[in-house]
């Protein structure tokens, strides 16, 4: 059902696309040199030459495109079930709903790190045609896949984001707002102490984020699913008042 949602296919070509196309795009405009107002903007994009300035690149699309498509479609596995009222018949089946939510909470991650190991060989195939030497691809293709992987794990919590406000709408929202307020957070030099910044600023520069840091964002990708397969074994289908009155209707007629 997720790899055949249309909502899932248009978050992966367009995370696919955009991420190759800002990446290639943008380091062979910086190579150009500052003869163009793109040009002169993507070289503040790479601060280093070679593979090191093309993967801190290449990072810096990954952390706003993918955060943004595996975000959309982490709300939507979880939030449909209310915003199309499936959620009824959930109750039907003979799975709990807590066991239905690990199952979604388990497909969504596993698409999401396909979906990064897909990004680091584009993003490395693409290096090679731009002429840089193969004999770096490997180190490029890796970091760029950790990054995603990273970043998919770090997204679960919107699917109890998008629990709690029973529909997509909620979690969507909540993955905007984390895009905005990580890029502003790094803009201010305050990335290190954002889980969603932290894979990007390794990628970048690990000189400046301890390894031990990459611990924090699947981190807290597993409170997000503790607290999303909490709510779900929780789940009640109207209130005991709701329940009371219909039973107190039916005794009338």
């Amino acid at each position: 059902k997720l790899l055949g949602a249309t909502v899932t296919r248009v978050a992966t070509l367009a995370s696919l696309g955009l991420v190759t196309i800002t990446t290639a795009g943008g380091y062979a405009a910086a190579q150009a040199g500052p003869a163009s107002q793109l040009g002169r903007k993507a070289s503040g994009l790479v601060d280093a030459p070679g593979w090191a300035g093309y993967t801190g690149l290449a990072a810096t699309s990954v952390g706003i495109t993918t955060l943004l498509a595996v975000g959309i479609v982490m709300a939507w596995t979880a939030g449909r079930e209310f915003t199309d009222n499936t959620i009824v018949g959930l109750f039907a089946l003979p799975a709990a709903p807590a066991t239905i939510v690990q199952a979604k909470i388990a497909v969504a991650t596993a698409w999401a790190n396909m979906l990064a190991g897909v990004e680091g060989v584009l993003i490395a195939i693409a290096g090679i045609a731009l002429g840089l030497e193969p004999n770096g691809a490997l180190s490029c293709a890796a970091r760029v896949t950790l990054v995603g992987v990273l970043l998919g794990a770090s997204a679960i919590p919107l699917m109890w984001i998008a629990t709690l406000g029973r529909g997509y709408l909620a979690g969507i929202a909540a993955a905007l707002a984390l895009v905005v307020t990580t890029n502003i957070a790094a803009g201010f030099g305050l990335g290190s102490w954002i889980p969603w910044a932290i894979p990007v600023l390794w990628a970048v520069s690990d000189a400046d984020v301890p390894l031990a840091a990459l611990l924090i964002p699947p981190a807290v990708g597993l409170m997000g699913a503790a607290l999303t397969i909490q709510s779900w074994a929780r789940l009640q289908l109207g209130n005991r008042r709701r329940n009371q009155e219909s039973s107190e209707r039916h005794v009338g007629v």
